[in-house]
C-alpha cells in the first residue's frame, strides 16, 4: 500500500545545506514516518570559525 511522503526532496536538500553552512560533515540522514528529518553529523570540518579570543 503506498502512502503519501510527509515530506519532499527540497526539505531534506535545504536541512543538509543548513548543516553544511554551519561547518558540519553530514554522516547520515533519517527520515522518519511523520516526517521528522535528522540529519547525525561528524567532527566539524577545518574551514569551520573559531571563536576569536577576548583581548
Amino acid at each position: 500500500m503506498k502512502t503519501k511522503a510527509t515530506f519532499k526532496q527540497t526539505d531534506v536538500k535545504r536541512a543538509i545545506k543548513a548543516v553544511q553552512e554551519a561547518g558540519l560533515e553530514v554522516q547520515t540522514v533519517e527520515i522518519t514516518r511523520d516526517g521528522t528529518i535528522r540529519i547525525l553529523t561528524s567532527e566539524p570540518t577545518t574551514h569551520q570559525k573559531q571563536p576569536d579570543p577576548e583581548l
